[in-house]
């Protein structure tokens, strides 16, 4: 026997298809991406390991409530499954809730009992929950610890000299990692003199170590001063005191342009500049001197050019990193001035190779953060929108229509207010035999475009193919008061009509037909009304009072609503 292929791709499929995607997301740590597929495919057929596989990504990037959320839905769709209440008790614990958090394991462990994550999970949360209730009443010496887990105490090192220097060490560091997360461990550590004048500073207190434990006891008088030794005069040879010579003279034409620099003298300040480089061509100085004028006069490119120069000369005569540094930072700012973003990023990138500088991170940071708007503003795209949406348009009449559907998604991203994808997209699902997801593309695209009739008449026939009757007269009803002569839509009303006439003169009552409607809310709004419950009951014992209601207008437009429906039969 024949068949003939509708091209049709299962729900099912594609659920799978978008969760496959996003547990490769997942696993690659790109979690927002990952969240966007499992939200597609919840979209298309949910169930419970989609909600559990959202709510890992949303800990995993620290939105605690919303992996809450989802944790909660995986165990209403499937309350006999233990992971999902391994993602509550997780989600709990990040939030802090660790009694809750022990409830939830505990929970899961009923209806799995032995599995990992949830007796992992329990135990680390009972440990978390018992440190906060002791945390603040331990008088022995592990309660000392709890002074290193002050959310600033990095901070305070770093700014006490006398402590400043310990953090230079990677072990001390780790020592202090492990007092933050457990200041039990604190009697380990007491052997290490560091960790006892951090903890003195932390405290406010002297605590004395063996090197200072007899610092205030009499000490002997000190020994009697020597009279300094003169240093021994070097002398230079010819070309050290030809050198000296030049470097005097050129930082003295050095100074003279600070001067002109500063009273905005700035053409007379790079000819002072231009004297210093003659007498010292290989001092980098200069040139980064000269290269701050040209960004103050606007010559970015003049300002790149010097700052390139200068570090050549500099890298040859082994220049201090900081002045190599300074200059690739002048030159990520000359392109950013210019808008040159990606040149930017790298020239700071350059700088922070050379030497790590609290500005220039952050000047890094900001430009970074401008040409991801900046690349995301090109993306947005009217035109563009619709380049993808004619190449969309193409495969639909080449009979790919799940390639089609992803030109007319990127036509969407590239122009969010065009309502024209939605259209296109719904054409696509109709042709896939997806009517849900066709209607919602519909309906989303006259929401957007009310003045569409395209898109009303598109929304009649996918409601004519469900069978929702109603729906379909109201969508080809709407065509008219934009286009009151539009003789399409007026046939498709007598069309809709007649079939209707038919349902009704068979006899055959279609129950997926009626259950459907009945779930309509605007239905169930005409049969909740009082007066037309009265109505409908008289009619039962009346017919001849159907004809009586058909003369009030409002209640006969109710009454064709319910006809139109199924939910009501007049023969």
């Amino acid at each position: 026997r024949e068949t003939q292929s509708t091209g049709r791709i299962p729900t099912g499929q594609m659920a799978d298809a978008e969760k496959a995607l996003g547990n490769e997301q997942f696993k690659a740590g790109n979690y927002p991406q990952a969240i966007e597929h499992f939200s597609k495919a919840i979209g298309i057929s949910p169930n419970h390991v989609l909600y559990s596989n959202r709510s890992a990504c949303h800990a995993a990037l620290g939105d605690y409530d919303q992996a809450l959320r989802d944790a909660e839905q995986c165990i209403a769709l499937k309350a006999d499954w233990g992971k999902g209440y391994g993602r509550k008790g997780a989600a709990l614990h990040g939030k802090g809730a660790f009694d809750e958090a022990v409830t939830a394991y505990q929970a899961g462990l009923k209806v799995e009992p032995g599995l990992a994550m949830l007796t992992n999970g329990l135990e680390d949360a009972k440990r978390e929950a018992a440190a906060r209730s002791q945390g603040g009443g331990d008088d022995g010496i592990g309660g000392l610890g709890n002074v290193f887990s002050q959310p600033d105490v990095l901070a305070k090192i770093a700014a006490n000299p006398q402590t400043a220097a310990f953090l230079a060490d990677p072990t001390f560091k780790a020592k202090l990692e492990e007092l933050r997360t457990n200041p039990q461990s604190i009697s380990k550590h007491l052997q290490d003199q560091r960790v006892l004048s951090v903890m003195g500073m932390l405290m406010g207190v002297n605590i004395q170590t063996p090197d200072t434990f007899n610092a205030g006891a009499s000490a002997a008088p000190p020994p009697p001063k020597k009279e300094p030794v003169p240093e021994p005069v070097v002398e230079l040879t010819p070309e050290e005191q030809e050198r000296k010579a030049k470097k005097a003279k050129a930082d003295q034409h050095k100074e003279q342009g600070n001067t002109a620099y500063k009273s905005k003298n700035f053409d007379e300040a790079i000819q002072h500049y231009e004297k210093a480089i003659e007498e010292l061509p290989d001092e980098m100085t200069y040139y980064n001197n000269m290269a701050a004028v040209k960004m103050e006069m606007k010559d970015f490119d003049g300002c790149v050019e010097t700052c390139k120069k200068g570090i050549e000369v500099g890298r040859a005569a082994r220049a201090d990193y900081k002045l190599v540094a300074k200059a690739y930072a002048r030159i990520g700012n000359a392109y950013k001035k210019q808008g040159m973003l990606s040149e930017a990023i790298r020239a700071y990138e350059d700088s922070l190779m050379e030497d790590r500088t609290e500005e220039v991170q952050k000047l890094l940071k900001q430009t970074s953060a401008a040409k991801r708007k900046a690349d995301e503003e090109s993306y947005m795209s009217p035109e563009k929108c619709e380049e993808a949406r004619q190449q969309g348009n193409e495969l639909f009449k080449q009979g790919k229509f799940p390639e089609a559907i992803a030109k007319y998604e990127e036509a969407m991203k590239r122009d969010p207010k065009a309502h024209l994808p939605y259209s296109n997209r719904a054409a696509c699902y109709q042709k896939l035999m997806e009517w849900q997801l066709a209607l919602k593309d519909a309906d989303k695209c006259v929401e957007m475009e009310p003045g569409f009739v395209k898109g009303w008449s598109r929304k009649a026939s996918i409601h004519v193919y469900l069978k929702e009757f109603h729906k379909a007269l109201d969508a080809y009803n709407s065509v008219l008061k934009i286009e009151p002569e539009n003789e399409d839509a007026k046939a498709q009303i007598e069309n809709v009509l007649q079939m209707v006439n038919q349902s009704n003169a068979s006899g055959e009552v279609d129950k997926e037909r009626q259950a459907r409607a009945m779930a309509d809310p605007e239905i169930q709004a005409i049969i909740g009304d009082p007066q037309m419950r009265s109505i409908l009951g008289e009619m039962q014992s009346d017919p001849k009072k159907a004809q009586a209601a058909m003369n009030d207008p409002l209640m006969a437009a109710k009454l064709q609503k319910l006809i139109a429906a199924g939910v009501l039969q007049v023969r």
